[in-house]
């Protein structure tokens, strides 16, 4: 299957919603609380205008089958820790492709999009980060084989 990777553009709005609400879907799947909010779209859209498009530090790649976007991946740059020795470094979120495209190296392709981005001035990053929400063993398995390797685990335990 043959399929390009792009960076996004304000005139791909609606087709970037509907892969976002893939991505929140599948997140759901694990843990009701990444259902997005009413207002979400509106959010997410804003934000993706103001901090996304033509920007230095921050980017959405698509990739795109036949006129239609089948995959996307934000990425972004954050800062210096202000204790730690963490430098400026890249973070990939919302990393997601559609159900009916995977297996294709779609997933592969849009990270690697994201990595050649962080490497590349202005940015010159040392490294980059995914997250992944416990339970999605398909996911640490595709990272894991692009040699991505888990640096924390986060615990959460609820209050009453």
């Amino acid at each position: 299957m043959e399929f390009t990777v792009r960076q996004a553009s304000p005139s791909d709005e609606d087709e970037l919603l509907e892969l976002w609400h893939g991505f929140t879907s599948h997140l759901s799947e694990y843990d009701e609380r990444y259902r997005h909010k009413e207002s979400a779209d509106d959010r997410w859209l804003s934000y993706f205008e103001s901090h996304l498009v033509d920007s230095k530090y921050g980017t959405v790649f698509v990739a795109e089958h036949e006129g239609e976007l089948v995959g996307i991946a934000e990425a972004r740059v954050m800062g210096n820790h202000p204790i730690f020795r963490l430098e400026n470094h890249g973070y990939i979120n919302g990393h997601f492709v559609a159900e009916s495209h995977r297996d294709q190296g779609i997933g592969r392709a849009l990270v690697e999009a994201a990595a050649d981005w962080f490497a590349s001035p202005p940015r010159e990053v040392d490294f980059f980060r995914i997250n992944t929400i416990e339970g999605d063993d398909t996911a640490e398995e595709v990272y894991e084989a692009l040699g991505l390797r888990p640096v924390e685990h986060i615990y959460e335990k609820r209050l009453e």
